[in-house]
Formats: structure tokens, sequence, C-alpha cells
């Protein structure tokens, strides 16, 4: 090709809609939610497939978690700081809430149905067929682009990690979350952390004789909101956003005749930048100490939810300047194809903090469809976001890569 305007012309000419639909559906059609045994194992071996079939170099390994990713790679490889990898994970959360069939992959209305349309089986078949585009075209890329299908994104992120580990290593990354096909330079790092306050059972007819669990974390949650909360909604981040902490579940004691002898308080965290999970996990500990001072019979413990000792990693920032190169290529893109380009920061936590912040890679969040309806009971992506996502892959790619 004499210059990137012809290649992205000839890759173009090449994209098929109706496949990208069909292959859109396809993934929805099958189970790789969470419940299953392995929940992409499925998924894996029909990707591998696929991608061996349309030509491009294409791994299925085993992951650290027991789970596979799929890596397809395109190009010479010639340069480091011509690589781009399309991140993408392969499960999703359950079906139990869902009204219909889940892996229908239905259409209707201008929009596709199911378990995974919109988080984020749309956005992998729009970014396998981007770079299905640029191969069927011919077009000799000097770097390289990495397609992968990664594991466990819904839960701790085995897939992305053992990517960090293991590489395949890119200059550039996009992980295809939902944006609504805006560009999200950053977002929070995230921790589950779980509060355990421990009494000492008794009969409910003799309470006296007992400390109850739940009376003690109620003084507990009196600070978390009359104090804490307060004091991390002033923080604030110019790319991530808000600082924030959510109570998500409460439970403890045995039956209402006995005094509570134990009580869980799980929280949500989401941190940013200037702070870490050691100052998040340490606030909370400052909290049960002035408990304790206070009360020779309060008993409780701060513990990180995740295992801190096999996922070292953790779920990290993602930090992207807003004048970045894949930034500029992107919002080029967007300006070429549509929407016109707007930045933001992903609500939620992605795959993307890790390739970030513990691989090194430059990385934005953009996907098609909208993050309000992941998870929901009737899940999907709008049908034109999917379509016209993959323009702007292909072009992003062919500028970062050729």
């Amino acid at each position: 090709m004499k210059n990137r305007k012809e290649a992205l012309q000839a890759a173009l000419s090449c994209l098929d809609e109706t496949s990208l639909l069909d292959l859109t559906r396809k993934l929805i059609a099958i189970p790789s939610h969470h419940g299953l045994e392995n929940p992409e194992r499925e998924m894996a071996a029909y990707l591998e497939r696929f991608l061996v079939e349309a030509g491009l170099t294409v791994c299925r390994r085993l992951t650290a978690g027991g789970r596979f990713n799929v890596i397809a790679t395109l190009g010479k490889n010639r340069s480091p700081e011509k690589t781009l990898m399309l991140n993408g994970h392969m499960d999703t959360v359950g079906v139990e809430n869902m009204k219909g069939d889940p892996f229908s992959g239905e259409i209707v209305d201008g929009k596709i149905f199911g378990r995974g349309s919109v988080d984020m089986k749309a956005a992998l078949a729009s970014m396998i067929h981007a770079v299905l585009a640029v191969k069927e075209a011919g077009i000799p890329l000097e770097g390289q682009v990495v397609f992968a299908g990664v594991a466990d994104e819904e839960l701790w992120n085995a897939g992305t990690r053992d990517l960090v580990a293991r590489g395949p290593r890119t200059k550039y990354a996009i992980v295809g979350e939902p944006t609504g096909l805006r560009i999200d330079h950053g977002h929070r790092a995230l921790e589950w952390i779980e509060i355990v306050i421990r009494g000492r059972a008794a009969h409910g007819g003799t309470p006296e004789r007992g400390v109850n669990a739940i009376e003690k974390a109620g003084k507990l949650l009196r600070i978390l909101c009359d104090e804490l909360l307060p004091a991390i909604n002033e923080r604030t981040h110019p790319i991530t956003g808000p600082s924030t902490l959510n109570l998500g579940q409460i439970f403890g004691g045995t039956q209402p005749s006995t005094v509570a002898g134990e009580c869980v308080i799980r929280l949500d965290r989401r941190w940013i930048p200037g702070e870490s999970t050691e100052s998040v996990l340490d606030e909370l500990r400052e909290i049960i100490r002035r408990l304790r001072e206070d009360d020779p019979d309060y008993d409780g413990d701060v513990r990180n939810m995740r295992d801190m000792a096999m996922n070292t990693v953790g779920q990290p920032p993602l930090l992207t300047a807003p004048d970045s190169p894949l930034v500029r290529r992107l919002s080029e893109a967007l300006s070429r194809f549509g929407p016109s380009p707007r930045l933001g920061a992903f609500p939620g936590w992605t795959d993307g903090g890790i390739l970030s912040s513990a691989g090194g890679i430059e990385t934005v969040v953009f996907g098609p469809g909208d993050l309000s309806v992941a998870h929901s009971d009737r899940e999907f992506c709008p049908v034109d976001e999917v379509i016209r996502s993959c323009p702007v892959y292909i072009s992003t790619l062919l500028d970062l890569c050729l």
C-alpha cells in the first residue's frame, strides 16, 4: 500500500457487516457464564478454530486460573513501538435473572439481545473482524496487532494477569468494554473488603451473657457513614473521577433467639491515585482500633477479599493521558466515522487497569453499547454501534501498526 489512506480504504472494502453480526450472534449463543465448571472452555475452543481457519497465528493458552485465553496475532512485529492489543473477556455473569432465552442473539428493533451481548461479545466480534479486514486486504503491518480473548474478567482477572506475566506485551491496548463509543482513558482501582466483627453468642433470653456482634457492627457503620464516607467523597482525580465506598453486604447471627456471635460487612472500595490498597485497608483498621480503645469487648478484623498471595497485581487504576498517541488516533478515527470524539472515565473497573498499571501499556476502554444494561435481565447491544465500532478499530489499528 502506498499510504495509510489507501490501506484504510482497502481494509474497509473487506469488512463484511453481515459476517460481523453473525459472529456476534454465534458468540452470544455459546454459554460462557459463571456457574459453569469452566466458563470459557467452549467459547475459547470455538474462537481458536475460527481464527485458525481465518489464517491468523493463534494460541489457546491455559492460564494460572485453569482457564483459557485465546491469542491471535497479525503483522511482522519488527517494531515494539507499533504494537496494539485488542483485549476483550470471554466470560459473562450468570443468567439466572434473565428474561427470555439468554443465548438467543435475536435482533429486534435494532438491538441484539442475549447474555454477554454488550459485556462484551459484540466488541469481541468487532475486534476480530477489524483484524480480519486488515488481513484480507493484504496489508503488511510493520508492527503487530494482538487479539486477546481473555478469561475470568468478571471475578479475578486471571486471563489478563496471565498476559501481563507471560506476554505478549504491546505498546498500546484497547479494552472493548461498553462505552457507547466514548474514549474512556481512565478509571478507578477496585478492592472488595470484608470486615468481620466478633461477639459472643448467648441465649436470647439472657443477652447480658453475650456480646452482640450486630450491635458492635452498628457502631462501625455509624463511623463509616458519618465520618469516612464524607472524607472519601471529597477525594477526586482529574482522570479517574471521585473515590467511592459502597456498603454492599451485611449479615450476621444465626437466629432471632441467639445473641449474634459474628457480623460480616462487605465493601466495594473504588480508590484513586494518591490512595493505595494498603491505605484503604489501613483507614478501616484505624476505625477498628479506635472502637477497641473505647470498648474492651470490641473485636474485629479487616481483610482484602482477593487472595493477595495468588493475585499480587490486584485491580489497579487505569491512567492514560488525554493527549496520548492512542487517544489521539482513536479520536481521529471517530472524526472519520462518527460519532464525534468524546473522552471520559469508565465508571466500572476493567482489565485495562492491569494492562496500564501493572503492564505499563498505554490503554483505553472503547466499545459499543451502554454499560447500564450489562448484567441486566434484558441485556442488549445496539446493532449500529457494533457496526460503527469496527471501522474505528480498523483505522486505529492501521495508524498505530503500519
